[in-house]
Order: C-alpha cells, then structure tokens, then sequence
C-alpha cells in the first residue's frame, strides 16, 4: 500500500523542506503563520505550513484558524485515494489556491518528482 506523505515548507534559502510520513504524525500545533508536526516525546518539529514559505514567492495571507484539521482531512482523503487503487505513494502539501486563499492538496509522487 501507498504510503502518506506531508511536504514540509522551507523558510531560508538553500534549504528544501521535509518529507514527513503522515502516519509518524502524533502532535500538530497551529497558530495564523504555521502548522508544525511532530512525534510526541520528540523535540523535533517539523514546519508544514508558513505564511512566509519561500516557494510562495510573496506576501501570504494568515493560515486559516482550522488548517491544522484541514491537513487532518486531506490527509484522509489521501488515504481514501491510496485504498482505491493507487500503488504510488501519495504527497500532501500547503498552497495558495487561484483566489490567494490557504489549501492543501494531494499529488502522486510522480507529479512532483519525474526524474
């Protein structure tokens, strides 16, 4: 089965971002300029969502008070997608939506990495 998988946004340059495994997931924290993740007992933490993400290219509009649970629903519907069928493991993400408006989306990994 397909694995779940939450891309992590990147704030300085030369840096890249995070893959997290969204089963791995067991604490999230959220506030109007990031979502963070991370395992309970771990000090790590992970920025899922900033409003200054550098992929944004741009000012950004707060995160939406719920977009943590928003994440938790996309991650379901990931699962949905991943159990019907789908052999490839899948990638959520946060992104501006063509109305400048906070979403997150699901991408097969071979939409976001062909080489």
């Amino acid at each position: 089965m397909a694995d779940i998988w939450v891309l992590g946004t990147h704030l300085h340059e030369g840096s890249y971002g995070s893959l997290v495994r969204a089963d791995a997931i067991t604490h999230l924290q959220a506030s109007t300029e990031r979502v963070t993740a991370s395992q309970i007992g771990s000090e790590d933490t992970v920025v899922l969502a900033h409003k200054d993400s550098l992929v944004l290219g741009g000012p950004a509009p707060v995160l939406p008070e719920d977009f943590h649970l928003a994440l938790l629903a996309m991650i379901n519907e990931a699962r949905r997608q991943a159990s019907a069928g789908g052999d490839g493991d899948l990638v959520v993400l946060a992104d501006l939506d063509d109305n400048k408006k906070w979403d997150w989306s699901v991408f097969p990994l071979s939409e976001l990495y062909t080489g």
